[in-house]
C-alpha cells in the first residue's frame, strides 16, 4: 500500500516505484541493442524461449513493485536506516523473487541443450541480477555483478561483448539504488515538515495558554481581593461594601470579554492600562504604589511586552508577598518591580509566571529575579540595539 505520509511523498513514491519498474523492464531492451540482438528474428528461431524471457521482463517488474513497498514499509528498529526506512539492499526476499529467477533457469538450460542464442541468456541474466541487487547490500549486488560479467564472458567472449552489458547492468543498478535514496531523503523532508506544523500547533497552545494564564491570574487575584475587602465591610455594614461589590462584578465582566477577545486572537496588552490595573490592584491589597515614569517611557517596540510583565509582576506579588510597600519603575531600558513582604531565603525558583516571561522576552532582551532581606526584584532590560533598528 502506497504510503500517505505527505503529499509530497506520495507523489515521489509513485514516481520512485515506476522509475524501478521501468529501469527493470527496459534493462533487456537496452543489452538487447547493444548486443544487436534483432527481437523478431529471435522470436522466429526461438519462439519459446523468448516467451520465457518476456515472462521474466513482467515477474522483474513486479518483484521490483513488491521490493518497493517493502522498502517504505514500516520496519523493524534494527533494520531502519537514517531516514527510518528499510536498509537500502537489505530488503529480505520473497517469492517474486525467485519467480523472477525461474526463467534465468529455464533458458540457460534451453541454451545448454537446444543451441538457443546466448544472448536470451545475457539478457535473463542482466535482468535477474538488476532485480536481485536491488534487494541484497551492495556487497553481495557487487559480487553478482562480477560474476555475471564473467558468466558474460564465457557465452560471448570477448570484451566488445562484456563491457556495453556489464556497464548498462552496472547503470539500472545505480539508477534503482539512487532512487531509492532520493526518495528516502524527499520522506525525510516530508516528515520534517509535518514535524514543523506539529511544532507550531504546539507553540500556538503554548502562546494560548501562557496568555490565558497571564490574563485570568491578574483578574482573579483581584476579585478574590476585593472580594475579601467587600466582606470585611460588609461585616460592618459599611455602605461601601455596595461599591466595591459592583466593582467585583465589573472586573468579572472586563475579564470574561478578554478572554472571548483572547480566543479570538485580537486581544494586544495596553501599557498605560495594565500599569493602572496593576496599581490599583496592589492598592487594593493595602499596598503603598509608587509609580516612577510612564507608558510614554517606554518604547513603542516593547510596551505590548512591558504591559505582560507589569500583569504577571503583579499577579505574582500578590501571590508569593504580603507587600507594604511596591515600587514600579518604567524607563527606556526596562521595567523594574521592587516590593517588600517577600518572605523565603535569597533563592528563587522559577514558576511559569517568569518561564512565560522569559519566553516572551526571548534573546533580544533579558528578565533578572533576585531576593534579598524579604526585598523582591523583577528586573526587566530591553535590548537597545533592537530598539534602534
Amino acid at each position: 500500500m502506497t504510503p500517505t505520509i505527505g503529499r509530497q511523498w506520495s507523489v515521489f513514491y509513485a514516481y520512485t516505484a515506476w522509475t524501478l519498474v521501468g529501469v527493470v523492464a527496459l534493462l533487456p531492451l537496452g543489452i538487447a541493442l547493444f548486443l544487436d540482438l534483432r527481437i523478431p528474428a529471435a522470436v522466429a528461431h526461438a519462439p519459446l524461449t523468448t516467451a520465457v524471457l518476456c515472462a521474466q521482463i513482467a515477474l522483474g517488474a513486479w518483484s521490483a513493485w513488491r521490493a518497493m513497498t517493502a522498502w517504505a514499509a514500516a520496519a523493524p528498529a534494527s533494520e531502519r536506516d537514517r531516514w527510518g526506512m528499510r536498509a537500502v539492499g537489505s530488503l529480505p526476499s520473497d517469492l517474486s523473487l525467485a519467480a523472477a529467477a525461474a526463467p534465468s533457469v529455464l533458458i540457460a538450460g534451453s541454451t545448454l541443450l537446444a543451441g538457443t542464442d546466448p544472448r536470451l541468456l545475457v539478457i535473463s541474466l542482466s535482468l535477474l541480477v538488476a532485480t536481485a541487487t536491488v534487494r541484497w547490500r551492495w556487497e553481495i549486488g557487487l559480487g553478482i555483478t562480477v560474476a555475471f560479467t564473467g558468466a558474460v564472458t564465457l557465452l560471448l567472449g570477448g570484451l566488445p561483448a562484456v563491457i556495453p552489458s556489464g556497464s548498462l547492468v552496472v547503470a539500472a543498478v545505480l539508477t534503482a539504488r539512487l532512487s531509492l535514496w532520493l526518495a528516502a531523503m524527499v520522506r525525510e523532508l516530508d516528515d520534517a515538515r509535518e514535524a514543523q506544523a506539529q511544532l507550531a500547533v504546539a507553540e500556538e497552545r503554548l502562546r494560548f495558554a501562557r496568555d490565558l494564564h497571564d490574563v485570568t491570574g491578574r483578574d482573579l487575584s483581584v476579585i478574590a481581593v476585593k472580594s475579601e475587602l467587600v466582606a470585611q465591610l460588609a461585616e460592618r455594614d459599611d455602605p461601601r461594601a455596595v461599591e466595591h461589590s459592583r466593582e467585583v462584578a465589573q472586573i468579572a465582566r472586563t475579564s470574561l470579554a478578554e478572554i472571548r477577545a483572547l480566543v479570538r486572537g485580537y486581544r494586544e496588552a495596553d501599557l498605560a492600562t495594565e500599569l493602572q490595573g496593576t496599581a490599583s490592584l496592589l492598592r487594593s491589597a493595602r499596598a503603598e504604589v509608587s509609580v516612577h515614569g510612564d507608558a510614554d517611557d517606554v518604547p513603542a517596540l516593547h510596551r505590548g511586552t512591558a504591559a505582560w510583565v507589569l500583569r504577571e509582576g503583579g499577579t505574582n506579588i500578590l501571590r508569593h508577598a504580603d507587600p507594604s510597600t511596591v515600587t514600579i519603575t518604567l524607563g527606556a531600558d526596562g521595567v523594574r518591580l521592587i516590593n517588600d513582604g517577600a518572605p523565603g531565603d535569597d533563592t528563587v525558583a522559577e514558576g511559569n509566571g517568569l518561564t512565560g516571561m522569559r519566553e516572551r522576552l526571548g534573546a533580544a532582551s533579558s528578565l533578572s529575579a533576585h531576593r534579598r532581606d524579604g526585598t523582591f526584584t523583577l528586573d526587566v532590560r530591553f535590548d537597545a540595539q533592537e530598539e534602534s533598528r
